[in-house]
């Protein structure tokens, strides 16, 4: 039980935290960099940073997932292999670099200053995300929660003063912005490394698996990774290479909102895989904690999908300086995608945790065909809305079918009184968001008050345990 309460409390922290910093980096920095720089230029940056995502499966292959299951699964010999798998990670970021150049070079992509910074952002993440993969697995959590906003606060500090002061140092530009991106990357790398030898991590070389055997245990987790970064980014890239970069530009600006609302999904599941590894390693019950993040996960997405539906219109205005055709309607169809985000950041999470990866691989492989398909024909006629009407298609059925085997395999119920709940949670906010629409009221105070409901229909229902996810600060 106080495991529990722990793993709830760091859960909290995490998310208090992300809720204070992220934001503040989504839309301070990152909204206004784009609204600088102009739509064209930023485009070619997001459609070149998909890329990258999308291939990241080159840099890791699965180590860092396998690594942290393993350590938290407590393997004895999982310790002694880090170094190893440090080493291997170094290998494959000369291969990693060797494809995004080549495609780069094929694919006609000439922002080649883009292409560098933003590898060099991805292979500095990439060995931050292993070390704090580290820290959880050691079951530090509140101090993962700290080092999950540290790079990104530094980048509020410093890209700040450039956005917001630019008679001090000059304005911002695509260029100096990645360059900021790396340097504060790197320090929060530092940081997490530090941490791990203060606290007598051990990074020995000595080679308890032979390689070949550790890369093909490792091989599924990497193909999950990259199906999943397929799914989820692939259609950026589409979208610059058939439509343009005006229109991943016009995408970017939405897309903007749902990867800020998907992080807390993806911040909770890594808590969630070492927890439930190590929960399922001692044959402990995996069920409530399954639901109990859904029902926060789930509802907070429903929340926000139909806050967007009504008022789309006016957040753009708000977040953004230019006034595209149809921008509106893009957001509109692009944020109720994060629903079936919500499912799989659980139940798949869940399955690689338990061991049946190769069954969850299956299930997004399908997926991904799916949303290949679906963007290769509606792009040419809908621009950047094709390319959301093809992931709140293909991610709603991963999400329900991914649940589906959930349930068959780990006999994980599907709790049907709170599927009740969010179809009234859902009826309830949009009667309540269609009526308001005449109201002489902020539309802030509009947006808190829909909040408010939904966490209101959490408490009511007792759908989650509220009792358990006290905040501590102590480490």
């Amino acid at each position: 039980m106080q495991e529990t309460n722990r793993f709830y409390s760091s859960l909290s922290l995490l998310i208090l935290l992300n809720v204070i910093i992220k934001p503040a980096w989504i839309f301070g920095i990152d909204r206004e960099v784009q609204n600088q720089v102009g739509l064209t230029e930023y485009g070619a940056y997001f459609s070149i940073w998909n890329l990258s995502i999308v291939l990241l499966f080159l840099l890791d292959w699965g180590l860092t997932v396998f690594y942290n299951q393993q350590l938290a699964a407590k393997n004895n010999h999982a310790t002694e292999q880090a170094g190893s798998f440090i080493l291997m990670k170094l290998l494959f970021t000369l291969l990693y670099a060797a494809v995004i150049l080549c495609i780069a070079f094929f694919t006609g992509i000439d922002r080649w200053d883009l292409v560098v910074y933003i590898l060099l952002i991805q292979i500095v993440s990439s060995l931050f995300v292993f070390f704090r993969a580290i820290i959880t697995s050691q079951q530090w959590f509140r101090t993962d929660a700290w080092l999950s906003i540290l790079d990104k606060l530094l980048m509020i500090l410093l890209c700040g003063i450039l956005l917001y002061y630019p008679a001090w140092f000059g304005t911002v530009s695509i260029d100096r912005f990645l360059l900021l991106q790396v340097v504060c990357t790197a320090l929060a790398l530092f940081t997490a490394l530090f941490i791990l030898l203060k606290r007598n991590f051990r990074f020995s070389l000595q080679k308890v698996w032979p390689q070949k055997r550790v890369f093909k245990a490792a091989l599924p987790f990497g193909v999950i990774v990259l199906l999943m970064s397929l799914h989820a980014r692939i259609d950026g890239f589409l979208l610059d290479r058939i439509s343009g970069a005006k229109e991943a530009g016009k995408y970017a600006a939405a897309y903007r909102l749902l990867d800020a609302a998907n992080m807390f999904g993806v911040l909770l599941s890594t808590f969630l895989l070492p927890y439930i590894s190590k929960q399922w390693a001692e044959g402990k019950d995996i069920s409530k904690v399954a639901l109990n993040i859904r029902h926060v996960l789930v509802t907070s997405s429903l929340s926000l999908s139909c806050i967007v539906l009504f008022l789309a219109p006016w957040l753009h205005q708000v977040l953004y300086h230019h006034d595209e055709p149809g921008a509106a309607a893009i957001m509109q169809w692009c944020i109720p995608a994060l629903i079936g985000y919500s499912l799989v950041q659980v139940y798949g999470t869940i399955l690689t945790a338990t061991g049946h990866i190769i069954a969850f691989s299956y299930i997004t492989l399908v997926s991904v065909i799916v949303n290949i398909l679906l963007n290769s024909q509606l792009i040419p006629s809908l621009g950047a809305k094709g390319s959301c009407i093809a992931a709140l298609a293909s991610q709603g059925v991963s999400g329900m079918v991914t649940v589906w085997y959930a349930r068959q395999v780990l006999y994980i119920p599907l709790h049907i009184r709170s599927i009740l709940i969010y179809i009234f949670t859902g009826g309830l906010l949009c009667g309540f968001l269609y009526i308001s629409r005449d109201w002489i009221l902020s539309r802030w105070l509009i947006i808190i008050i829909a909040g408010v409901m939904s966490l209101m229909v959490l408490l009511v229902t007792r759908l989650t345990d509220w009792k358990t996810w006290k905040i501590s600060l102590r480490n």
